[in-house]
């Protein structure tokens, strides 16, 4: 793990070392171009440190020096015109001549001195100039032969020689200085030279394994990607690594857009770019168990749907019918909620009247509802009659789904409607018929459809039995009644009679 570690921050650290010889580098090659800079100006100052110095006795004593001779031996004013320029000059000469020093923190002690013996020799020179307009050439000489001039010369190369060899001092330093820092400079270009090689070498051949890592690395992600994400059957140049990537991304995004559907409750949503050409292609993977678990959930939300809306319209029935006294009035009732609710076209109720609960003759057709209107029609089926008949002997219920086109003109009571489906129930409860539900459609019952008639003709027939009991009660009362006064009339006619004896 170690040696796995080193490897991965070999490049880095070897990178890190060459930024830092590289910025090494730099940093010397600025010094030294200050250096140099450096050297240049050293060098110019100390060249007019120099010049400066050497003007003390070229331009200011050698100038006074020839203009007291010149003066002397012709009394020509512009000869001694030199004296006077020098007497101006010097001052300048030495003030700049010290602040050079003062910059170079170079003792000055030695240049006030120089400055003192040449203002006394200035000093002298005008006096010799004033000896020669008087003509005391005799005296002239006389101080001329003491040669002052000598004994300041030997007092400026008492100044010039130890000022001059700190000059040179100066520059021989920063000489020593550049020429270190360049050797400083090239032993970095070497040590550079020594890694930096081996080091791009090694990067090289590092990026070419790298380089092929990766291309397998692409491979197998967009291998993994089509085999347990999506797959959309079309090749993918695994080397180009922004296709690859943004394929990954895309089929993250599907992903992530179709499941925040379906927690939505859109369970009509589909898969991006999922077609009959790569449908057999994703059966396993993400994409397919995503769709399998869409269409589940989609099939659990309309089985709920079915229930609900059968349980909701059950209720609703049971609401209309429960109040209901009149087999008429419920006949009409039931068959015009039931066609409307299960959105049928037509439908017939036929009930066994009271007084055939024993014979069973025949139905009575109590309630006929066809496309939104209320139909009246008269009829009776007797018991095997067609296949309301049928269906009232044998108690079970009856679907057409291919239906004849001389249906409606042989077996049944709704019109001359064609309808595509048809369905016939029993209406019972406890095994006992009270009558038969006829429904027809021009599309197919579904079986939550089926579920819900048969459920409400149970609900029918429980109310049916109540109205008919109702009826019954009705019927014997009725009957007690006219039994009573029967026999009230006829215990009148007995007092009656008894009283008529009585008097005789």
């Amino acid at each position: 793990m170690q040696r796995i570690n080193l490897k991965k921050n070999l490049i880095k650290i070897l990178l890190i070392l060459l930024t830092a010889l590289l910025i090494a580098n730099c940093v010397l090659t600025f010094i030294n171009g200050n250096t140099i800079v450096e050297n240049n100006a050293l060098r110019e100052r100390t060249e007019h440190v120099k010049r400066n110095t050497e003007r003390i006795i070229g331009d200011i004593v050698h100038g006074a020096d020839l203009a007291v001779r010149g003066y002397a031996l012709t009394k020509s004013e512009k000869l001694a015109e030199p004296l006077r320029i020098a007497s101006v000059y010097k001052d300048s000469v030495f003030i700049g001549l010290k602040n050079q020093l003062n910059s170079q923190r170079y003792d000055t002690s030695s240049l006030h001195e120089m400055k003192i013996a040449v203002d006394d020799y200035i000093m002298f020179s005008n006096g010799m100039i004033d000896l020669a307009s008087q003509d005391s050439m005799q005296k002239f000489i006389a101080i001329l032969n003491e040669d002052r001039g000598f004994d300041l010369w030997k007092k400026y190369m008492t100044f010039r020689d130890p000022l001059f060899a700190y000059e040179d001092t100066l520059n021989r330093e920063a000489e020593n200085r550049y020429v270190a820092a360049l050797g400083d400079n090239r032993l970095i270009v070497i040590v550079l030279l020594l890694i930096g090689v081996p080091t791009m070498i090694y990067i090289i051949r590092r990026l070419g394994r790298d380089e092929k890592q990766l291309a397998a690395l692409l491979l197998n992600l967009d291998q993994q990607n089509r085999q347990y994400i999506f797959d959309n059957g079309s090749p993918l140049d695994v080397n180009d690594i922004d296709h690859v990537i943004e394929n990954s991304i895309q089929n993250f995004k599907k992903a992530n857009t179709f499941i925040t559907n379906i927690a939505n409750g859109n369970y009509s949503v589909e898969w991006e770019t999922l077609h009959d050409g790569n449908r057999s292609l994703n059966e396993s993977n993400l994409a397919g168990n995503l769709i399998r678990m869409k269409n589940h959930l989609n099939d659990s939300k309309l089985s709920n749907e079915k229930r609900e809306w059968g349980v909701s319209g059950l209720a609703e029935l049971i609401t209309l019918i429960q109040n209901q006294r009149d087999i008429k009035e419920l006949g009409n009732s039931v068959v015009k909620y039931i066609v409307r609710y299960t959105k049928s076209n037509q439908a017939c109720m036929f009930v066994v009247p009271v007084e055939q609960e024993h014979n069973n003759e025949y139905l009575q057709l109590v309630a006929c509802y066809a496309w939104d209107r209320k139909r009246y029609v008269n009829m009776k089926m007797q018991k095997r009659e067609g296949l309301i008949g049928q269906c009232w002997h044998e108690a079970e219920p009856i679907l057409l789904t291919n239906v004849p086109e001389d249906y409606i003109q042989i077996s049944s009571g709704l019109g001359d409607a064609s309808p595509r489906s048809v369905y016939i129930t029993p209406i019972k409860m406890n095994n006992v018929v009270y009558g038969v539900l006829e429904l027809a459609s021009f599309s197919r019952f579904e079986e939550h459809e089926i579920d819900f008639i048969n459920k409400a003709c149970e609900s029918i027939a429980a109310c049916i039995f109540a109205v008919k009991m109702t009826e019954r009660t009705n019927i014997m009362m009725s009957q007690y009644t006219t039994q009573i006064e029967s026999l009230q009339s006829e215990l009148k006619m007995l007092k009656e009679l008894n009283q008529s004896l009585v008097e005789v």
